[in-house]
């Protein structure tokens, strides 16, 4: 590591600290936490290193496929810190060098904007975004980092501090906001339905958002031990379960886009997961070009309104045992 490197990365250090342990006093699982934080730290020093494209293949090998996310998250942020601190020209996103992972680049760039102060944070300038034609549409992405951080750092849902976040521009990125709040929600209350219930109940206007966040990040966090995902969701309130699963039909959707490569591994899930990920493939193809975001809204609405409970439709399990 870099002189440079090494100096941000000891600021960093001082940073994260407080943000991987805040609210871990309400998680009955901190060591899941701590597993993702390990593989995000160690792309995040890839990323305020510099590495070149060859060394962080060889580095991205030796990662299991089930953090693979959390690495290039991780390699973002210390990308943009790095590009906001010395002052960079442009967007950080021409030096990014994951092989897809465009939808982690966009929450670890918000993560990094959420938790820079005092540092200076990525400019959201569209006008330097230019080049990246996804900027646009995706933004809710970066503010959804942005919200993350913000939850991390005060491990309560603090509406006034999560509105007040620089680049809302509308009730979209509003939801954005609300998303990856509900992401950092499972972070901070891991495996306790009872906190994460009742911060969903206390906030009712944006509990949908939240619930679906916290699908996400339900499914992304337990990869490895793919029985817990619906275990977990079962435990939550049954008036949640429909945004929980479309929050997990939003994972299945970033990892297949984000990272081809887990699609072999995917193949093995257990049912119901194997229901979502189907219905993920059958309609991956569409969720590309301006526009996907709604078709992907219109998709998940459609599909995740047919389950019974934690059920998916009778017509398409039937359909599947007749192959």
């Amino acid at each position: 590591m870099t002189m440079f490197g090494a100096a941000l990365d000891w600021v960093i250090q001082r940073r994260i600290h407080g943000l991987s342990r805040s609210g871990q006093r309400d998680s009955n699982d901190s060591a899941l936490v701590l597993d993702v934080y390990r593989y995000f730290q160690t792309g995040m020093r890839a990323g305020l290193s510099a590495w070149a494209e060859a060394r962080l293949n060889v580095l991205e090998a030796g990662i299991p496929w089930h953090r693979r996310l959390f690495f290039w998250e991780g390699h973002a942020f210390g990308l943009c810190c790095r590009h906001a601190c010395l002052g960079r020209s442009g967007n950080p996103f021409r030096n990014y060098r994951a092989p897809g992972f465009r939808f982690m680049f966009w929450t670890g760039l918000g993560f990094w904007n959420g938790a820079s102060k005092p540092l200076p944070a990525v400019s959201l300038d569209p006008a330097l975004w230019t080049d990246v034609p996804e900027f646009v549409e995706e933004y809710p992405l970066i503010l959804g980092g942005s919200s993350f951080a913000v939850i991390a750092q005060t491990a309560a849902v603090d509406k006034e501090r999560l509105e007040a976040i620089a680049g809302i521009r509308n009730v979209t990125d509003l939801d954005g906001i609300y998303l990856g709040a509900g992401r950092a929600l499972w972070f901070l209350y891991t495996r306790n339905p009872a906190r994460l219930a009742a911060v969903l109940d206390a906030h009712p206007d944006h509990a949908a958002a939240m619930a679906r966040g916290l699908g996400v990040a339900i499914t992304l966090t337990q990869l490895d031990t793919p029985e817990r995902i619906f275990r977990e969701i079962g435990s939550l309130p049954s008036a949640y379960w429909q945004e929980l699963i479309a929050g997990s039909f939003m994972a299945f959707t970033c990892l297949l886009t984000d990272d081809s490569r887990a699609a072999e591994p995917l193949n093995r899930f257990p049912s119901p997961l194997d229901v979502l990920i189907r219905e993920t493939h059958s309609n991956l193809a569409s969720f590309v070009g301006p526009g996907w975001t709604d078709r992907f809204a219109e998709a998940c609405s459609r599909h995740t309104a047919l389950w019974n409970g934690l059920q998916p439709p009778a017509a398409v399990t039937d359909l599947a045992a007749a192959k």
